[in-house]
């Protein structure tokens, strides 16, 4: 790292050293940690977490009741892989996932409700109008139309690799249960690892132009059966801590969703909670009263930031944790969310002064 003081008496800025050092397409340098950051594919998502995913981090994605939604994040978070011609490798029981197409018009934030006059003060549109030209500064993916599906020549031209929970080797499901880590969580972890050396991701590596992108879906489902619960949650557990101490040694960056019904113990997820760098929780207004209340029609689940990572900082980075998203044709919007202004509708009643004429409310 430079010093403050050089030869010739002049002042430099502290740098870490290093940190210009790496040109990686799809990543830029956070000014805030001085941590290498990608984006996770969504604009409105990486503003409320500080501008992407931090590479060599772990992101837990709690997966809605239905499991709505929280695919659609997976989707993002791979198809700026593809954009960015990053390293894909994916664990999902799905055999196909349709990910979105870039968009040929450059992304950019649009708040429907910026169009419309407002009924209320001048300086809230102000704040509205800064709040969506903030999401513009941290926005450097490229956009993506839900309503369309990414070319196939496009998926060609990228390095994807995947591994199925469905892959199972009759020997291997009898693994010695004195294991660290029972099956199949022990070969992905091997696999993901051999991918990572053998692609040249490790950070002692001389040069690395690329990172990679780690997505595993419904991790824990009874696609992942290992045997009994308590023996599953352990081997969760320690296939999360392995994973994570391999995140911090590569240029690579893991999502992964967890089922609502696999964190009902209160101990296990704040267990799992605390090994992830970061942890995002989707509630779903799907068969919930929530769905027929006026307070949310505009939107379709509140998302809950649980978690974010503090890397090279002490202050807990958490912009604010009310907020909502709503799935449009096209877009997945994450907005804060707060209560709608009272227009006034009901009359004001005239005010009183003690020493009127009029009738006072506590005379008997």
């Amino acid at each position: 790292m430079s010093s403050n003081n050089n030869q010739t008496g002049k002042v430099t800025s502290f740098r870490k050293k290093g940190a210009n050092s790496l040109n990686i397409r799809g990543t830029r340098i956070s000014a805030q940690n001085a941590q290498l950051l990608t984006s996770t594919g969504s604009s409105t998502l990486d503003f409320f977490i500080g501008g992407g995913l931090a590479v060599g981090t772990l992101c837990l994605i709690e997966e809605d009741l239905y499991n709505s939604y929280s695919h659609v994040l997976v989707k993002y978070f791979l198809t700026e892989g593809v954009a960015n011609n990053h390293k894909l490798f994916l664990s999902s029981g799905i055999t196909s996932i349709r990910v979105p197409e870039v968009k040929k018009t450059e992304a950019t934030f649009q708040n429907p409700g910026l169009k419309d006059e407002l009924k209320i003060a001048w300086r809230y549109q102000k704040q509205q109008t800064t709040f969506a030209s903030d999401i513009q500064a941290y926005s450097y993916n490229h956009g993506y139309d839900l309503s369309k599906t990414l070319p196939e020549e496009m998926l060609k031209n990228c390095s994807i690799s995947t591994w199925d929970p469905f892959e199972k080797n009759p020997e291997d499901c009898y693994e010695n249960e004195q294991s660290f880590i029972s099956f199949p969580y022990s070969h992905l972890l091997e696999r993901i690892s051999s991918e990572i050396t053998s692609n040249g991701y490790r950070t002692s590596a001389k040069s690395c132009d690329n990172i990679m992108r780690l997505a595993i879906t419904s991790l824990g489902s009874p696609l992942w059966n290992s045997g009994s619960e308590k023996n599953q949650e352990v081997s969760i557990i320690r296939f999360l801590y392995l994973l994570k101490g391999l995140l911090r040694t590569s240029f690579a960056v893991a999502v992964i969703t967890m089922p609502s019904y696999i964190l009902q113990n209160q101990v296990f997820r704040s267990r799992v909670r605390q090994v992830c760098d970061t942890v995002i929780n989707l509630e779903s207004f799907v068969g919930s009263d929530k769905k027929s209340n006026p307070v949310f029609k505009e939107y379709n689940g509140l998302l809950q930031l649980v978690k974010l990572p503090v890397l090279n900082t002490f202050v807990y980075p958490n912009k604010t944790s009310d907020l909502a998203f709503k799935l449009k044709r096209k877009d997945f919007i994450i907005e804060r969310w707060h209560l709608p202004p009272e227009f006034g509708e009901d009359q004001e009643e005239p005010a009183s002064f003690g020493c009127s004429g009029q009738k006072n409310k506590l005379d008997f």
